[in-house]
């Protein structure tokens, strides 16, 4: 008994023995077993080495977001002028370069800038900013936000210009009609920052899911025309050259001229030149500059200087309207021409600022009105915003976006020093000045500040719109292998 009890013993170790090396040939057979099955697709056929390859390379699409995205962070930030964080630091260098070379003894001395030459480089790029404007407008944002779009180009204007007419009349003693020609001059937002940082946010998907760049771009330009029909009305008043209803009639005259001149013309660039010539793209980017300026100069020389602007705007968004794929390639060619003009555009606009000019006791009381009424425009903006469809980030960021003042200060802000001078009364000329004062002061505060907000809240206020999902993702990954 005793032998066969030590037998069976014997014969258990040796099967325990036996089970446990086996135990991890049968882990590894397992193993084995689940990775066939879980490479095999649900139908069941064994992998072939495309699904692998396809596999491999959805792997590869999950694990490279993240380092897409500091790569693109990098690029943004590095990147040449006038893109990038770097351009909008030179871009501001540009302002203040422009600013010493006028108030530096020296430098002035030695280096002078005609009016003529000047005024006339300033429109050349104001011409060639609101043909990228026109060519960049969404037809289904514009069309989905018209109603948005006609009270941002209207209510803060309107509102900052009376804030701002109140405020010189408080503090400035200014009279009605001058505080509301320093109101009209203040109101005007600068499509010189605003549009190219709204294309650059445009190009990197910011905002463009609910039309927040082609919303600015468009109520951008009916804001300087409003302003420019203020201020005429306001001018006419104070030196009683002409009536009220006429300058008001001439200010929806100079609309309907500009919006009729772009349709012509847009509709001309749409079909000429021909599809079949050879350089296509640059025989309709010189066409399309060469129409803006003409449009530009002949508002200016015809004394409707508001539907210049207007024209080139509505022209360059008709033609691109039917031009397909060969648009994307008028716009790389326009976008060179921008890059060479924007260094003259804000260093001619720092030049001139001209601080002998300004009078000291009233420096205080200018910046106390254009920071009041920079916060109404600001408060005001985000009304108008409301109840658009917009979340609290994009109506933060359209305020904001709203701020800059350059170039039509630049442009009107001496007008009003100038006919008072032609009719040689002193206490004109001091009112005159005031108004120099404020849109210098405006031009000097708000365009590198405005443009430094633009570009640092916006990709982090505007959701950034994902042109793929997942399923086209996967299937172009597909199609690739």
């Amino acid at each position: 008994m005793a032998d066969k009890d030590t037998d069976k013993a014997i014969q258990c170790h040796h099967l325990e023995a036996s089970t446990e090396l086996s135990h991890p040939a049968a882990v590894h057979e397992e193993t084995q077993e689940e990775t066939v099955m879980n490479s095999k697709h649900v139908d069941g056929n064994e992998p072939t080495e495309g699904s692998n390859l396809l596999n491999s390379n959805e792997k590869k699409l999950r694990e490279t977001p993240t380092e897409l995205n500091c790569l693109q962070r990098l690029r943004s930030a590095w990147a040449c002028p006038p893109h990038g964080l770097l351009g909008r630091v030179i871009t501001t260098g540009m302002l203040l370069a422009g600013f010493l070379i006028r108030n530096i003894p020296v430098i002035s001395d030695n280096v002078q800038i005609k009016h003529d030459w000047s005024s006339s480089l300033r429109s050349i790029a104001l011409s060639i900013i609101l043909v990228r404007a026109g060519l960049g407008l969404d037809p289904k944002a514009l069309k989905k936000l018209k109603g948005v779009c006609v009270r941002l180009s209207m209510g803060p204007c309107i509102i900052e210009a009376c804030a701002a007419a109140v405020l010189a009349h408080l503090l400035m003693r200014l009279p009605w009609q001058w505080g509301f020609i320093l109101g009209f001059v203040l109101g005007a937002v600068s499509p010189a920052v605003v549009v190219p940082s709204m294309l650059l946010l445009q190009g990197g998907g910011y905002g463009v899911e609910k039309g927040v760049p082609t919303l600015l771009m468009a109520a951008g330009s009916f804001d300087d025309i409003l302003a420019i029909t203020g201020f005429n009305t306001c001018l006419g008043m104070a030196f009683s050259t002409g009536s009220t209803v006429f300058n008001v009639l001439r200010g929806l005259l100079e609309v309907v001229i500009g919006v009729a001149t772009g349709i012509f013309l847009g509709l001309f660039i749409q079909f000429f030149p021909s599809t079949d010539q050879d350089n296509l793209a640059w025989k309709r980017a010189s066409l399309l500059l060469g129409f803006a300026v003409l449009a530009v100069f002949s508002s200016v020389r015809f004394g409707f200087p508001g539907s210049g602007g207007l024209c080139t705007l509505v022209m360059a968004f008709l033609a691109g309207l039917r031009w397909g794929t060969t648009k994307s390639e008028v716009e790389k060619i326009i976008a060179v021409a921008w890059n060479i003009f924007q260094p003259l555009l804000f260093g001619l606009i720092g030049a001139e600022v001209f601080v002998a000019s300004l009078r000291p006791e009233t420096v205080g009381l200018s910046i106390a009105t254009l920071g009041i009424a920079v916060l109404v425009r600001i408060l005001s903006t985000f009304l108008m915003v409301c109840f658009a469809g917009f979340n609290l980030k994009e109506k933060i960021f359209i305020s904001f976006a709203w701020l800059p003042k350059a170039t039509v200060q630049a442009a009107i802000g001496s007008v009003a020093l100038d006919a008072a001078r032609a009719h040689g009364e002193k206490q004109l000329e001091e009112y005159g000045m005031d108004v120099l004062t404020v849109a210098f002061l405006a031009i000097l505060l708000t365009a590198p500040i405005g443009s430094l907000l633009i570009g640092l809240l916006g990709p982090r206020l505007l959701q950034k719109f994902q042109h793929q999902n997942e399923d086209e993702v996967q299937g172009e990954t597909s199609v690739h292998v």
